[in-house]
């Protein structure tokens, strides 16, 4: 395994990438794709603005709105005029988004659950000891801020 940086990103990339793709096809059948769930998962801790929905999944506020009005459509989000901009719109889980997400979530870890099941108790240890880790990799940083994020990346 790598000891430098560029090393160990390239090979977690690659591990991240597969363990995506092993969620996905978890959940291949849904009604929504994978974007979109993101977005469901986005939501779960109340509303939120399609600016902010589209800066966090890197994404143009146009896209953003397409993936939002089919959810909508699908009657998985709810949209409720900000009080205190009345141009602004605040998008939110409806129930039945809520219940999707639940119900994907709980596929997704049975599969999971299936992997791990299958690994050591000693590479079961060491993936628990690495969550603290990838917890802090995913916080913001300097990197982060406005204009520093690199296209496609």
């Amino acid at each position: 395994m790598e000891s430098t940086s560029e090393g160990l990103a390239q090979h977690l990339t690659r591990a991240m990438r597969d363990l995506v793709l092993l969620m996905r096809q978890a959940t291949a059948d849904q009604p929504v794709t994978a974007q979109q769930l993101a977005i469901l998962g986005s939501l779960e801790h109340g509303p939120r603005r399609v600016g902010a929905l589209a800066e966090e999944h890197g994404v143009r506020t146009p896209t953003m709105t397409a993936h939002l009005g089919r959810m909508a459509e699908a009657g998985l989000l709810t949209r409720t005029a900000d009080s205190a901009d009345a141009r602004a719109v605040d998008i939110g889980l409806s129930e039945q988004g809520r219940r999707l997400l639940v119900e994907v979530r709980a596929v997704r870890a049975a599969r999971l659950a299936e992997r791990l099941d299958a690994l050591s108790a000693a590479e079961r240890a060491a993936i628990a000891r690495a969550l603290p880790a990838f917890a802090e990799l995913c916080e913001p940083g300097p990197a982060d801020a406005v204009g520093a994020r690199v296209p496609g990346g």
